[in-house]
């Protein structure tokens, strides 16, 4: 046979050295020389298997007489035990029934004496005396005693022989036990070691997925802090039947535990269990890992008992965060688990869904919760410590407005410029400021990085023009020339060149090496905002308060061409990546699109209702952003002039949101008076309905998915009091419901999709037939304004929510307020109460969904989350409390000291 590292040469010797033998002890010569023995510990095969036949037969192992003699032995003891216990079982048997049926003989004899005698007259004279004697004299008397003596005994005897038989039983057992602890089971297979984390787990993935739960709840019982070393036991019996509940082969139940225990002697050392692998470094990895076990449930459920040993065994803390890591990535449903006491730390949960699970004294440290969903969450005694949100990566520092930022082209860094007249640079990736540049004596207006990344330039309302090396923080020149506020600055492609744009009209162009003005560009009438290079820095564009956007040779300094067609100032210009676009953005509202070679306008994009500040170009040129004083981004399809995407959706304020059934599609209603409907992962708008005359304030899915409800009205009463019922296919209107005589603020479908429930400023609550549209009944109680209506979950409940301070609940069939007196009103209370595993009678909340934001990063969720006293702090020392309050989380001592309050102020002194 050849040697598996030297598979050219032949297996010639076997190490018998004292070690753990890397070429598990099969050696070719190289493998003689490289693996550091001395060559006295190797031999040649043959050699070595006359030595191993010698060994035996010294040992005379052929002799089998005694063993044979011995085994006989104890068969025959066996045997002879076998029958005198059964010999002895059947005179006891025997001896036991005749006694037993001696008394029922005797009893039955008193009996027939009267039964058979039924003519006395004809009876015999001993049958007659022996009747005088049971009238007149003792014989029952003393029959009963003599009855009972002889059960007294028996009962005795019945005790003798349960405690005899008792003893006897556990001393065989324990007879047993010494036999059984001899038997040498046939010797498992050595684990070896692995390195391939997928290896590893596809080793556990037969184990049966109950086992976890029983082990765990044991460690936890058994209050056991070293997991491995309790494992280990081998003859822990007690244990193994603990979890044998499925009444199995108790070899299997130890087979299997003994595979946990490999696995976790395996990843203690692995470095899974000490390095971070949601960390860039193992992203490539970490992808082909979740690629290949994301279906396979065993693996799955092992990975969830890894994070739950976290609880137990601080060893395995990182192997267990990297797990939830893993099953966040997976998107495995992790909704209403218990994940109480486990400890993460150095990882991410980005994105993970744990609505509704218990995370109760949970200790976190170092762990990334951006775009987390926490709804409904249970979260007590916590302690959360370097905590990271993406959502509250403000870069806070300037003490005035920012007028300009700027990536740095590896975007790593951040510099801004503020009418606080500094500059900051900012590491991207902590948020944290890695330097202030001082030097201008006024609004910094504009800030751009070099194409090296080494360089910063800055355009002041000093007039003054600033280049910053960017790795000292120290300024390397000022460029003087302009004569007013430089409002815009640019780099060349190339970076030799600068251009800066003034109030002062002109433009100017410098030499970055030697900090000289290479030319002065006069053209416009007004004020210059903006100035961008094309790609192959031949040209450049300008774009003024005189309406007009410019083209300049950037060699010979000379106007190309002049674009008209905007009505009011041009405040962004900016190239495509080819260079044959430009795009400009202006206080006219609109975005227009230039032929740069033919100077001609080939689109005019409208869609903002307010000034158009910014335009930007997607890398591969095909998309446009633009960002407007109507609070909005959008994004349009350059070829077709179309737009994409606006990215908040409505006009104004949005009120109110509801998902589809099947997660699909999301309905907003808004004070621009409109419902639209999303496509939830496109994030484009599918639909317009327009209908309402006045603000939509709240929209609802029909179970099914094929109904929307929308309720309208002016924010003080009066208006568009109408109910909408919509056909979500066509988009058109199908029902319009009026009853209520002001506002509707909330509608509800109850679960079967029949009724339709309203709440309204008029104070009232309304039942629709949604098949006819009548109304069904009208709930009245409030004294103020109905905000909210929620069924429960069988349909026979709807509660309500006031101004007027209350919550109400009503009999949906009786159209009755349900009363805190009747006597079922706790249980259908229970239904609605907030607390871990319902949030009904929070307004307008889907728990189980991620929020949809059209933004880079997502949002944490935290509606209905509660929270009772620990801490949270995030990576900066801030305290996430207030974070949480924000979204909607309930603080639990708040409540309590708000009821003590209330309860104190009820004293009469």
């Amino acid at each position: 046979m050849n040697c598996t590292h030297h598979i050219q040469n032949q297996i010639t010797l076997i190490c018998k050295a004292p070690h753990k033998c890397q070429c598990q002890r099969k050696l070719c010569v190289e493998c003689q020389y490289e693996h550091g023995v001395d060559f006295k510990h190797t031999i040649p095969l043959k050699i070595f298997r006359e030595m191993a036949m010698k060994k035996l037969k010294d040992f005379n192992l052929n002799d089998t007489t005694e063993l044979k003699k011995q085994r006989l032995a104890f068969k025959s003891l066996l045997s002879q035990t076998e029958q005198l216990m059964k010999k002895i079982w059947e005179e006891l048997s025997q001896s036991i029934k005749q006694v037993y049926d001696w008394i029922e003989k005797e009893n039955q004899s008193y009996l027939n004496l009267i039964n058979e005698n039924t003519n006395l007259a004809e009876s015999s004279y001993t049958d007659i005396e022996k009747l005088v004697n049971i009238v007149e004299g003792s014989t029952l008397n003393d029959w009963n005693a003599e009855k009972s003596s002889q059960m007294k005994e028996l009962e005795k005897t019945m005790s003798w022989w349960d405690q005899h038989i008792k003893a006897f039983i556990e001393k065989s057992n324990q007879g047993i036990q010494q036999i059984q602890s001899l038997i040498k089971e046939d010797e498992e297979e050595v684990y070896q070691m692995k390195e391939d984390l997928y290896e590893m787990l596809r080793y556990i993935q037969d184990i049966d997925e109950t086992l976890y739960q029983k082990v765990l709840e044991t460690l936890k019982k058994e209050k056991v802090s070293d997991i491995i070393g309790f494992l280990s036991k081998t003859n822990n019996n007690q244990f193994y039947e603990s979890l044998n509940y499925k009444q199995e082969n108790i070899k299997e139940i130890k087979k299997q535990v003994k595979k946990i225990t490999n696995f976790l002697r395996n990843i203690q050392d692995h470095k899974f269990n000490k390095d971070d692998y949601s960390h860039e470094t193992y992203e490539k990895e970490r992808a082909d890992l979740v690629n290949m076990i994301k279906d396979n449930k065993r693996i799955t459920e092992f990975i969830k008992f890894l994070v739950r040993i976290t609880s137990i065994d601080v060893n395995f803390i990182q192997s267990g965060s990297n797990g939830l890591s893993l099953l966040v990535d997976m998107k495995v449903d992790l909704k209403n688990k218990s994940f109480e006491n486990i400890k993460i730390k150095n990882t991410s949960l980005i994105g993970g869904n744990f609505v509704r699970c218990n995370l109760s004294e949970t200790e976190f440290e170092n762990v990334d919760i951006s775009g987390v969903n926490f709804n409904g969450a249970q979260m007590f005694n916590c302690k959360w410590k370097n905590i990271k949100v993406h959502e509250l990566n403000k870069l806070d520092g300037h003490s005035g407005t920012v007028w300009s930022v700027c990536f740095s082209p590896d975007g790593n860094t951040l510099a801004s410029g503020s009418c606080d007249n500094s500059i900051r640079l900012w590491d991207v990736k902590t948020g944290q400021q890695k330097a202030k540049l001082d030097g201008h004596s006024n609004y910094v207006m504009s800030v751009c990085f070099s194409p090296d990344g080494n360089t910063l330039a800055s355009g002041s309302d000093d007039k003054s023009i600033r280049l910053w090396d960017v790795k000292t923080g120290q300024q390397k020149a000022k460029l003087d020339g302009h004569s007013s506020y430089v409002n815009s600055v640019c780099f060349s492609p190339d970076g030799n060149t600068l251009a800066s744009g003034s109030d002062d009209k002109s433009i100017r162009l410098w030499d970055v090496k030697t900090g000289q003005q290479k030319a002065k560009l006069d053209g416009h009438s007004s004020y210059v905002r903006s100035v961008c290079f094309s790609p192959d820095g031949n040209t450049l564009a300008s774009g003024s308060d005189d309406k007009s956007i410019r083209l300049w040779d950037v060699k010979t300094g000379q106007q190309k061409a002049k674009l008209d067609g905007h009505s009011s100032y041009v405040r962004s210009v900016c190239f495509s990546p080819d260079g044959n676009t430009l795009a400009s953005g202006s206080d006219d509202k609109s975005i227009r699109l230039w032929d740069v070679k033919t100077g001609q306008q080939k689109a005019k994009l409208d869609g903002h209702s307010s000034y158009v500040r910014s335009v930007c170009f997607s890398p591969d040129g095909n998309t446009l952003a633009s960002g407007s004083d109507d609070k909005s981004i959008r994004l349009w399809d350059v070829k077709t002039g179309q737009q994409k995407a606006k990215l908040d959706g409505h006009s104004s304020y949005v009120r109110s949101v509801c998902f589809s059934p099947d997660g699909n599609t999301l309905a907003s209603g808004g004070d621009d008076k409109s419902i639209r409907l999303w496509d939830v992962k496109t994030g484009q708008q599918k639909a317009k309905l327009d209908g309402h005359s006045n603000t939509v304030r709240s929209v609802c899915f029909s179970p099914d998915g094929n109904t929307l409800a929308s309720g309208s009205g002016h924010q003080y009463g009066g208006g568009d009091c109408s109910i909408r019922l919509w056909n979500i296919q066509t988009g058109q209107q199908k029902a319009k419901l009026d009853c209520h005589t002001s506002t509707v603020y909330s509608v509800c479908f109850s679960p079967d999709g029949n009724t339709l429930a309203s709440g309204s400023y008029d104070n009232s609550i309304r039942l629709w037939d949604v098949k006819t549209g009548q109304q069904k009944a009208k709930l009245d109680g409030h004294s103020n304004d109905v905000y909210s209506v929620c069924f429960s979950p069988d349909g026979n409940t709807l509660a309500s929510g006031s101004y007027d301070n209350s919550i109400r609940l009503w009999d949906v069939k009786k159209g009755q307020e349900i009363k805190s007196s009747d006597k079922n009103y706790k249980d259908i209370l229970a239904q609605f109460k907030i607390p871990l595993q319902n949030s009904l009678l929070l307004p307008n909340v889907e728990p189980d969904r991620t929020i949809l934001k059209i933004c880079q990063n997502p949002l944490l969720e935290a509606q209905g989350t509660l929270i009772l006293q620990g801490e949270f702090i995030n990576h900066q020392g801030k305290d996430l409390k207030p974070l949480f309050k924000s979204k909607g989380s309930c603080f639990l001592e708040t409540i309590k000291n708000l009821d003590i309050k209330k309860k104190e102020d009820c004293i009469v002194y």
